[in-house]
């Protein structure tokens, strides 16, 4: 093995699973910011093994959530998109599972894959009105990584939306990439609000279990005074909006293939209107306002040159930050190709509790790293409209290049601090 000791995170979970390995549940690593819910599950996994626990097992352990969120995404287009055979979906799913970011931690003992696998079967229970079952699956989730609270809350949220007929849905809440103003959000609303009121007792009998789920999480927050486990200096909440803007250009970048494949090219690029122009400078005004006030640099950003986001950020704050405003028109371009893509599947209402969630687990967070973008990220790519053919085979050739170049430099190309023992070795 190449890499046979705990490497980056690692050091922080590998030992807290091997004392769990040994019985001692009670000795808690305050480095460790995120509950037990990694330990937990390998032990139950490795329960004929233990105390040996080794580094290589319980990394296999995580493997598993690979096999996991294969079929469970495979289930999910079942639901979402009824039109796609059985060889689609699967060809789907595969594709979507070697998504970078989530592939290559998959292959570290870290909480990322347990987590994605424990909401994605949340979702997919809650599409199948088993809301008690769901529940479980957010707590579940919610154990490996405290902001799956929130997505717990867009599964409770887009299953009251369902509670409408086909018929009424699209009276209310049509299509997102076919609305024309303002107004029609507003109508929604109202509309969703009136169905809910119409529906008010199966409104109470979906939530009560992910009210139960929200009733104890408040309760854990308030024993610990927080949110964050263990070490909460580095993990201080933040107004970090700009977040927003680096997750679209992200999503976009990486489902390029997919928006190419169901969006038509003339409508990504349709010739705006005066009144689309007027929208158009109003909102890149708000977001270079923001990326003024709230652009965020964590220390960690700037002194570990170990991941992409290094690299990614030293070259956008180059020439006195004049690149962080420049990149302003490439979030909206970004935002817009998403949006369109998400847009022709799901219907406004579905986007904007999907935009809150987003919101809420991103803005918070006051680094830039790509593996807080994993769940809204499949989310958003399992919920838009699927590529078929040559679009998805480019997709799965993008996602597979970045993999073997990312595995190839952390494999073959470690190098050495100076102020630092040990081998060190680029990663996402």
């Amino acid at each position: 093995m190449i890499v046979p000791h705990p490497y980056m995170d690692e050091i922080f979970h590998i030992p807290q699973a091997q004392r769990y390995c040994q019985g001692d549940y009670w000795t808690w690593d305050p480095k460790l910011t995120t509950p037990p819910g990694l330990y937990v599950i390998s032990n139950i996994l490795l329960a004929a093994r233990r105390p040996v626990c080794s580094a290589l097992l319980l990394r296999l352990t995580n493997l598993s959530y690979t096999f996991i969120i294969l079929f469970t995404v495979a289930s999910l287009l079942k639901t979402i998109h009824p039109h796609l055979s059985r060889q689609e979906r699967l060809n789907s799913a595969a594709v979507i599972i070697c998504f970078p970011v989530l592939w290559f931690f998959n292959f570290l003992y870290y909480t990322d894959g347990g987590s994605s696998a424990f909401i994605l079967l949340s979702w997919l229970a809650a599409k199948k009105r088993y809301h008690f079952i769901s529940a479980l699956g957010s707590a579940a989730a919610v154990t490996f990584r405290q902001t799956n609270i929130v997505w717990s809350l867009f599964i409770v949220g887009t299953a009251l939306l369902e509670l409408s007929t086909p018929a009424e849905r699209r009276r209310f809440d049509p299509k997102a990439a076919f609305i024309q103003s303002p107004y029609q959000l507003i109508q929604a609303l109202t509309g969703f609000i009136q169905m809910l009121l119409s529906k008010f007792t199966r409104v109470i009998a979906i939530s009560l279990p992910y009210m139960g789920l929200l009733a104890g999480f408040a309760a854990f927050v308030k024993w610990n005074g927080g949110i964050v486990l263990g070490d909460r200096s580095n993990h201080v909440p933040s107004m970090h909006v700009v977040q927003l803007f680096y997750f679209a250009a992200f999503s976009a970048g990486m489902s390029i293939f997919a928006i190419l494949g169901v969006v038509p090219v003339a409508r990504l690029f349709r010739r705006p209107t005066f009144r689309s122009s007027l929208i158009m400078l109003t909102v890149a005004s708000i977001m270079t306002l923001c990326v003024y006030k709230f652009t965020n640099v964590h220390p960690f950003l700037l002194a570990d040159n170990r991941h992409y986001t290094f690299y990614i950020w030293r070259l956008m704050s180059r020439y006195n930050g004049i690149i962080l405003f420049a990149l302003v028109p490439t979030y909206m371009a970004a935002a817009w190709f998403c949006w369109q893509a998400l847009g022709t599947e799901q219907t406004i209402l579905w986007i904007v509790i999907y935009a809150v969630a987003t919101m809420l687990t991103l803005i918070p967070s006051p680094l830039l790293e790509f593996r807080y973008f994993i769940t809204p990220y499949l989310i958003y790519r399992i919920a838009m409209r699927q590529p078929r053919g040559v679009w998805l085979f480019l997709e799965l050739l993008f996602y597979t290049a970045i993999n073997a170049a990312t595995v190839w430099i952390f494999l073959s190309k470690p190098f050495r601090w100076a102020h630092q023992e040990g081998v060190q070795r680029f990663m996402w």
